[in-house]
């Protein structure tokens, strides 16, 4: 009996033991039905943190030890999604797999403001056509309108701070950037795309009082570095504050994109404003990034990357912008370029040193993964192929699904094609810097390149290709 009255004892206390645990962690709980993922992996900026298992339900559960606010993001099915979490929060999550974004919903103790975060982000997005669509407007119209919106913002964001007056500053704060800074981000866009569309100098049209929000932001804000909406924002920041110097400096209407200057600009900018840490070394990356998508006069790249280097010694991108750096060289044009593995419709093994051409070729990727995009690809290289005739356009598949693939294969559109499907991605997206399935090579009849950065679709393919093609 004695012995009995122990264990209810230990029981008891271990139970207590166990609450009093959970009462002082913070609890993440989460359902995703139709999800194929059998983990969740919890990040704080870029770094995995924790991880869990889903059981057969499609449940899963953290407990997590935490003294101050943290803004987390997670992964599933390729989709990414922020929760931000205090001490003593218990927020569930709900995702249908087959409709992410759209089906998100935050409950629980810390639910409201990742609700009013998210549903920012589903704002934006769904706008994103409406913004477009402002950049025809005259300087003072266009000003009028994205202040009326931010506006918009600025009222839901204060209803909902009044609705929860319990929240932290941390919390207001990222509800407040999530609000506004999609509209900031448009703003900074604007006099690119205008100019561009109406070739008119913007600079001086601009209304005096046009950058005023900038006032009101935090540009080293270490705490939402990683977060989408602001780090988006700081990326067309440093962007505009390049092009009105260019613009100001050279007075030209050129697209600044493809000039070596803006983007040198953009070093010193970026040096200039950010002193350190996480955000100062991503929008270097961004800066390496979109110099070599961007600037096709490749005679350049050394000076470019030696001036880089001066300012990113102990950039934590380092290793990989140094191998990003050695790959845009060695696809200079006259170039042999670099080898990779490939399957061909036989599913027999070969090399792409092996199927090159002794004619003038284009090699166009696509992705039987994404269906929409690749039939635009193919009505694409239908259409050059009317108009060039002698040049040869051989297809590489670059998704996953090896089946898929060979499905796709047997569709009128590609039964004569000459096609291949990529062994590695990963392998051929680092050797030729693939940032989008856009992208073509173009080789020469000697098997050396022409172009290794075209886009598929871009006009500049049919002015090079009757240079070429003779």
């Amino acid at each position: 009996m004695k012995m009995k009255g122990l264990l209810f004892l230990l029981c008891a206390a271990s139970l207590t033991a166990c609450t009093i645990e959970d009462q002082s962690r913070t609890i993440l709980t989460g359902f995703f039905p139709n999800t194929m993922d059998s983990q969740v992996v919890l990040y704080i900026n870029d770094v995995p943190v924790d991880t869990t298992n889903l059981d057969k339900d499609k449940n899963f559960r953290f407990s997590l030890k935490i003294d101050q606010g943290k803004l987390y993001n997670f992964r599933i099915g390729g989709k990414y999604q922020y929760v931000y979490l205090e001490p003593n929060d218990s927020v569930a999550v709900y995702a249908n797999a087959l409709d992410f974004s759209e089906s998100i919903s935050f409950s629980g103790k810390g639910s409201a403001v990742n609700n009013f975060v998210h549903s920012q982000a589903i704002l934006a997005t769904k706008q994103s056509d409406l913004f477009r669509g402002y950049h025809s407007l005259l300087p003072f119209q266009y000003q009028k309108v994205m202040d009326s919106i931010c506006q918009e913002r600025r009222d839901e964001y204060n209803t909902f701070v009044l609705a929860n007056p319990s929240l932290t500053a941390k919390a207001k704060n990222l509800a407040l950037v999530s609000a506004t800074f999609p509209i900031y981000k448009e703003m900074e866009i604007y006099p690119f795309v205008y100019q561009s569309k109406n070739g008119t100098p913007i600079v001086e049209l601009l209304p005096a009082h046009f950058y005023d929000y900038r006032k009101q932001i935090n540009y080293n804000d270490t705490f939402l570095e990683y977060f989408r909406p602001y780090y988006s924002y700081m990326v067309m920041y440093v962007n505009n504050l390049a092009y009105t110097k260019y613009s100001t400096d050279v007075n030209t209407l050129v697209d600044v994109n493809r000039e070596q200057r803006f983007h040198l600009e953009k070093i010193q900018i970026i040096n200039n404003l950010f002193k350190e840490g996480a955000l100062r070394d991503n929008l270097f990356r961004n800066a390496a990034y979109s110099y070599i998508f961007n600037v096709r006069d490749q005679r350049n790249y050394k000076m470019y990357f030696d001036v880089f280097r001066l300012y990113n010694a102990q950039n934590t991108h380092k290793v990989e912008l140094e191998r990003v750096f050695r790959n845009a060289i060695a696809l200079q044009a006259g170039k042999v370029p670099p080898d990779f593995d490939l399957i061909d419709r036989r599913g027999e093994r070969t090399k792409f040193s092996a199927i090159q051409k002794p004619e003038l070729t284009i090699y166009y990727f696509w992705s039987a993964n994404q269906k929409e995009l690749s039939d635009l690809i193919f009505n694409r290289v239908a259409q050059l192929k009317n108009l060039y005739p002698n040049v040869m356009f051989v297809g590489i598949d670059i998704g996953e699904d090896k089946a898929r693939w060979r499905r796709h294969l047997l569709q009128d559109t590609l039964a004569r094609d000459e096609q291949y499907h990529s062994v590695d991605f990963m392998d051929l997206s680092q050797k030729f810097l693939i940032n989008n399935i856009n992208k073509s090579l173009i080789l020469d009849k000697n098997g050396r390149i022409i172009s290794a950065f075209e886009d598929i679709f871009s006009p500049d393919l049919e002015k090079l290709l009757p240079l070429k093609e003779s």
